[in-house]
């Protein structure tokens, strides 16, 4: 999100003090963005009846969006970009560092910050140069990170830079020992594919399946459904490889759309069928009406109460197509979820929506903690508005209407992330204990214990959406 930073001029004898604030052709878009916030926001927001009195307001939108939450609404958000946001739900990175993260305090009474990669995206320069897992960095562009001033360091990362030099550490003996920067060239224009890994291990005589899956949406934004088709795939192989267990790994699982969640959940539930409930929905006053109302029934045949699981995934990019949904839910008796503190929304709304049909095992670290969802709001009428935002606009519940996890869902297994080991690798400590508890052999421990340090925040934290659950929505009636 940009801001605009105000600067003080200190005005000398023969030079008029002049306040050079946003021009007025600024400020009159403002105050039609500000209007246009406050009417989509009266129509939409969930918490509707919070609103202050709408007044005519040129301020920065960022600010007035502020004015506007309701004080319990930890996740709605204003863009100044829409196309950039557009782009990021769809997992489309202009300029892409090629690795996700976490921030940790070097040591307790120290300032100082580090880095520990948890992932390298691939096809990126950082995965051709042999960037992985658990490496440490604590330099960025020659500045080393602290505590106050990581959060501007880290954004070497993510600027629309070509490059940033990383000084990567190695700690040894209680200590680090910086190595030689390197120069980390950025992927331009980088498609991220969110089927990260998937393969089938053979534990006891049993066949267990292994998906790393890092966000949901359904292609980059061409309607092919690129994405979802891959999982299906990916399920698909679990099915003809006849898998009896089942670990998903959602460490590193923001959110993101609804439709994409629809269809991981279809693949999973037993005794899939159209007219089986995966979710309730419930809505501002507002739209609970138009949604009953006969001018919404008499165009539209759909329920927007109420989620079904979907059994064929419906392309319309490059041609018209329905593919029938693979499903493995008749082969399981259950499902490992592995979480983190990024886990978040939609990952969470799958994770609520199996626990009626399948016993959940959760293992990791406790969830976000978000029932609610949002849509992406734009201004279609005037593009000199390029703000916009993401309100939440509904809450959700299981088939049980259970949605009771605003603290998150703490695992059954408390287990600490394990840099040590690659993702997939079954020495992995979060991967480990749900293998240990298919095989019922305990794992070792690792022969290197881990650091406990502070984590301040990762690398998902840095982007304009940190956590989502994203849908489409029919407009109201204008009337």
């Amino acid at each position: 999100m940009k801001r605009l930073f105000f600067f003080a001029f200190v005005c000398f004898l023969l030079t008029g003090c002049k306040n050079d604030g946003p021009s007025a052709d600024t400020l009159a878009l403002y105050q039609y963005v500000d209007e246009w916030v406050y009417q989509n926001m009266s129509n939409l927001y969930y918490w509707n009846t919070t609103l202050p009195s709408y007044t005519n307001t040129s301020q920065n939108p960022a600010d007035y969006f502020k004015t506007l939450k309701y004080k319990d609404d930890r996740f709605s958000a204003i863009f100044a970009s829409y196309q950039d946001i557009l782009n990021q739900l769809n997992g489309v990175s202009a300029s892409e560092i090629g690795f996700g993260f976490q921030l940790y305090l070097e040591s307790q009474g120290s300032s100082n910050v580090l880095g520990i990669v948890t992932y390298v995206k691939r096809g990126t320069p950082a995965e051709s140069m042999g960037i992985k897992r658990g490496d440490i960095f604590r330099k960025i562009n020659g500045q080393q990170m602290t505590t106050s001033n990581y959060s501007s360091v880290i954004n070497y990362l993510f600027d629309t830079s070509t490059n940033a030099k990383v000084t990567f550490s190695v700690y040894q003996n209680n200590a680090f020992t910086d190595k030689t920067a390197v120069t980390v060239n950025k992927a331009a224009n980088y498609q991220e594919d969110p089927v990260y890994m998937d393969t089938v291990y053979t534990i006891s005589n049993k066949k267990v399946g292994y998906l790393v899956y890092n966000f949901f949406t359904n292609d980059p934004g061409d309607n092919t459904m690129k994405y979802d088709l891959e999982l299906n795939n990916a399920i698909g192989n679990f099915k003809t490889q006849n898998i009896s267990e089942l670990i998903i790994d959602l460490r590193y699982n923001h959110g993101g759309m609804l439709s994409s969640a629809v269809n991981f959940a279809s693949m999973l539930v037993p005794n899939l069928t159209a007219n089986k409930v995966f979710s309730y929905t419930e809505y501002n006053q507002n739209y609970t009406n138009y949604f009953n109302s006969t001018d919404y029934t008499s165009k539209y045949s759909d329920n927007p109460f109420v989620t079904n699981f979907s059994t064929s995934i419906n392309v319309t990019s490059p041609g018209t197509v329905s593919i029938p949904v693979q499903n493995v839910g008749n082969s399981l008796q259950r499902i490992f979820f592995l979480t983190g503190n990024n886990t978040a929304s939609a990952s969470e709304m799958v994770i609520n929506g199996m626990k009626p049909f399948l016993p959940c095992i959760l293992i990791g670290d406790t969830t976000v903690g978000k029932n609610v969802g949002s849509t992406l709001i734009h201004d279609e009428q005037n593009t000199k508005n390029q703000w916009a935002f993401m309100p939440i606009i509904l809450k959700y519940f299981n088939k049980d209407h259970l949605s009771d996890f605003t603290k998150g869902f703490a695992p059954d297994y408390r287990v600490d992330d394990d840099y040590f080991h690659l993702l997939g690798d079954t020495r992995e400590a979060v991967l480990g204990k749900a293998i240990s508890q298919i095989s019922g052999i305990q794992s070792s421990p690792a022969k290197i214990a881990p650091v406990k340090r502070t984590l301040l925040k990762s690398s998902i934290d840095f982007k304009p959406i940190s956590d989502g659950l994203v849908v489409e929505i029919k407009p109201l009636t204008k009337r």
